[in-house]
């Protein structure tokens, strides 16, 4: 992962190197066990003090995302890895199939229940669990528009408390998933998805002016505040920017003079065909493509 570091910005070092891996753990960027640079290669690299890049490290590490290892370094938490994919719809078709016959169905039969199925007009039902209300509208509408879905929306408190149609597929950030797994049955069909790093998700998007004012605007806390850091960590001037959150009054004013409006895909409705947008997609697509084999 390559590490982005402006000494002299207005977001301290150590923040900057914090939400660069917090960022790169989430997007997966980093990967479960990774090395990560050592604290003196680190400070070398960008000529910074070696107590910085240690007490970033360390913050770290009481939050679970790395671990130090005696002797070896600093690595990625163990807890960060992936899990491998679920099998294709072609596969669990074909052993759907496969069971049904064996069973005694015949095809007929097969074939009538699944029209029955296609037209019946039923859907499999979409609960988001989300306790941030910003970053739970920015999720409703990314997968609401991609997949054509509606998507309900608990708490985690609601979900360890059982409130929630069981019959649903429930969908999750990553770093969710230890906290719902002692309590999801193994019959409980969830999805948990990857975030996209700022960059990645701007891939393609032409680079902004350093002169002119750029914009970021959410729903979403923390995203206003990644995007502002690692704006500044590509040394855009702090006085460039301009940062609005969407849940405060007033937040519109000032945004006729940006040249470029970074946002994300929720609050990018409020911009209808304006071509200084450039939309953060917060989800990755193969989390996407994960959602539609759970739907399938």
């Amino acid at each position: 992962m390559k590490f982005w570091i402006t000494k002299n910005a207005e977001v301290s070092v150590r923040a900057q190197i914090v939400t660069q891996i917090r960022l790169g753990v989430a997007s997966r960027d980093l990967s479960a066990g990774e090395k990560l640079p050592s604290t003196r290669e680190l400070a070398r690299r960008f000529g910074i003090h070696a107590n910085t890049v240690s007490a970033a490290y360390r913050e770290l590490a009481l939050e679970s995302l790395v671990e130090f290892r005696k002797g070896s370094g600093v690595f990625v938490a163990e807890n960060a890895s992936r899990e491998s994919r679920p099998k294709s719809i072609n596969s669990l078709f074909t052993d759907f199939l496969g069971l049904a016959l064996a069973s005694g169905f015949s095809r007929t039969e097969i074939e009538s229940e699944i029209d029955l199925w296609r037209h019946s007009g039923t859907r499999k039902k979409l609960v988001l669990v989300e306790s941030d209300l910003g970053l739970r509208s920015i999720i409703e509408e990314e997968i609401g528009s991609l997949l054509d879905r509606q998507v309900g929306s608990i708490s985690l408190d609601e979900f360890l408390s059982g409130d929630y149609d069981k019959g649903a597929v429930l969908v999750a950030l990553f770093d969710e998933k230890e906290k719902m797994r002692p309590v999801l049955s193994p019959d409980q069909k969830a999805v948990f998805i990857d975030v996209n790093s700022v960059p990645h998700a701007l891939i393609g998007s032409e680079r902004p002016d350093k002169t002119k004012l750029i914009a970021v605007v959410s729903g979403w806390k923390q995203f206003v505040g990644f995007a502002r850091i690692y704006l500044l960590a590509a040394k855009i001037d702090p006085e460039a920017l301009i940062v609005r959150s969407t849940s405060e009054k007033g937040w519109q004013a000032g945004l006729e003079s940006a040249a470029v409006i970074i946002c994300d895909s929720f609050a990018a409705k409020h911009f209808p065909k304006d071509r200084r947008v450039r939309i953060f997609r917060l989800i990755k697509e193969s989390s996407i493509e994960d959602l539609k084999h759970a739907l399938a």
